[in-house]
């Protein structure tokens, strides 16, 4: 029988060769079958076999469980492991339950045994020994020496467990600074938070962590910073303890309605933040301290990425050409709208404004923005070729829609209504293509008509109007013009009048 001891740490041995020292030793100090050592995960209530060693070599390659994992729900034996910190011994002969048995003699053992290993109240894995030796029972020799044992590979093992953690910190840390740069370099909301939300995965491996990036709006309100929600997430909610850790810029933790673990962390620390990070995932504890430090460092990568964001949306809120359509754009609208009512008044001319927009709730979600702006390109065109050049003015005022300014044009459906139909029309009998993307589809266009002075007395009011009917013809079904077009009137019996000719 070999000393009682565990052969010492080699400097720079992996860990896998670590652990199998431990259970080697183990079962040659005590002359056993074979050795296998689990580690528990609380998080996700399982154990994974992490060394193996049997005497016999060959027997060692066809039985190796290295690798595999079991849930606690699998086996009664396996929470009184690991949720009382129980030990469990089975000897071949004795009185045991029909499954015991029959486990021990399917696998050939005359004796089991199954230590939880511990480090205070913790229990970190679990030491399985077996024996084929008939009638073999450890004498209380062994038992000591075995307690002995148990507590010298649950130290190693703590080691280890430390050590992981302390490389998965610094894996995921150095992951995230290097995924900062993406996020930084992004000037979309939507992209900023995918990113934050694939990087809030890493921070508990094995456990489903869910994201939400949470804004403070202008008036003091909290919304999501994302157009779309992640799937399976809940409505945001700001409810005291989220606009606690934003007012007081600090963590706070609770537990979910669903009780699951909540973490929200400010996107600014130690003062009011304009928004937070909310994190919950199926956890039985709370989230520990190096995850709250992640989690705060992701919160402040995306509350500057999304600062910078909200910049360059001002910024090119006040330029006067969008980019992706050639159309002006929202800041120019207004000027130009605010301009032509006065010339309207001053002058005693009629003027018409149409609000249009394509129909579908989402238009770049299901192929990017690539095809997005392939489609609003091509809508903008269609546009154009609709309107009086040099006189009608067309401006892009969102994702997909647009504002047609229509001066010295009444707002009636022989004027401004006839426009905004031939718009309807051309915009839902053409095939929208791209050069590189090739067909695009289909699309429809709803369309709202409002008139100065027949319908406002200035601008934003024009604006308003125009928008409300806007919003009625889509919520209809879309693919109209609001007010809607005279239905056009029967012949007459007979054909065409007399006197018409094609």
């Amino acid at each position: 029988m070999t000393e009682t001891r565990l052969t010492p740490a080699v400097a720079g041995r992996e860990v896998a060769g670590l652990l199998h020292a431990v259970v080697a030793d183990v079962g040659r100090a005590l002359s056993l079958w074979s050795v296998d050592l689990w580690t528990f995960s609380s998080d996700t209530d399982t154990l994974e076999c992490r060394a193996y060693w049997c005497s016999d070599a060959a027997a060692a390659r066809r039985s190796d469980c290295t690798g595999a994992v079991v849930t606690l729900d699998q086996s009664h034996d396996l929470r009184r492991l690991v949720l009382v910190a129980e030990v469990v011994e089975r000897h071949a002969g004795d009185d045991l339950a029909p499954a015991d048995a029959a486990a021990l003699t399917q696998a050939g053992y005359t004796l089991r045994i199954d230590i939880p290993l511990s480090a205070g109240a913790e229990v970190l894995g679990v030491l399985s020994l077996a024996d084929t030796t008939e009638g073999r029972r450890l004498t209380a020799e062994e038992h000591a020496r075995l307690d002995t044992l148990a507590r010298l590979a649950a130290a190693v093992l703590r080691a280890v467990r430390l050590a992981e953690a302390h490389a998965r910190r610094c894996d995921t840390l150095t992951g995230m600074l290097a995924a900062g740069s993406g996020i930084a370099a992004s000037l979309s909301t939507d992209e900023i938070v995918e990113a934050v939300r694939s990087e809030a995965s890493r921070l508990l491996p094995g456990v489903a962590c869910r994201a939400d990036v949470v804004v403070r709006q202008d008036d003091g309100t909290f919304a999501p910073a994302a157009s779309v929600r992640e799937p399976g997430a809940k409505e945001s909610r700001a409810d005291a303890l989220a606009r606690q850790a934003a007012d007081l810029g600090r963590p706070e933790q609770a537990r979910s309605a669903d009780g699951q673990a909540r973490l929200l962390v400010p996107f600014r620390r130690d003062e009011p933040a304009d928004g937070y990070l909310e994190l919950t995932a199926p956890l039985n504890r709370s989230f520990r301290r190096q995850e709250v430090e992640l989690a705060a460092l992701l919160a402040g990568q995306a509350g500057m990425a999304l600062e910078r964001a909200r910049a360059f949306r001002a910024l090119q809120g006040r330029t006067a050409t969008d980019v992706v359509t050639g159309l002006y754009g929202r800041w120019y609208f207004y000027e130009r709208l605010y301009a032509e009512v006065a010339r309207a008044r001053r002058y005693r001319q009629p003027l018409s404004l149409v609000m249009a927009e394509l129909d579908g709730d989402d238009l770049s979600r299901a192929r990017g923005r690539p095809f997005r702006d392939a489609v609003l390109a091509a809508t903008a065109r269609l546009l154009l070729a609709s309107l009086r050049d040099k006189v009608d003015v067309a401006c892009r005022l969102g994702v997909g829609r647009f504002a047609l300014l229509l001066p010295s044009t009444p707002p009636g459906p022989e004027a401004a209504g006839l426009v905004a139909d031939r718009v309807r029309r051309r915009v839902g009998g053409t095939l929208l293509a791209d050069d590189e993307l090739g067909e695009l589809g289909r699309f429809t266009m709803s369309l709202g008509v409002a008139g100065f002075p027949q319908d406002a007395e200035d601008g934003d009011e024009l604006a308003a109007v125009a928008g409300d009917r806007l919003a009625r013809a889509a919520a209809i079904g879309g693919d109209r013009v609001e007010p809607p077009l005279p239905e056009p009137e029967e012949e007459p019996e007979g054909g065409t009048p007399e006197g018409d000719s094609d």
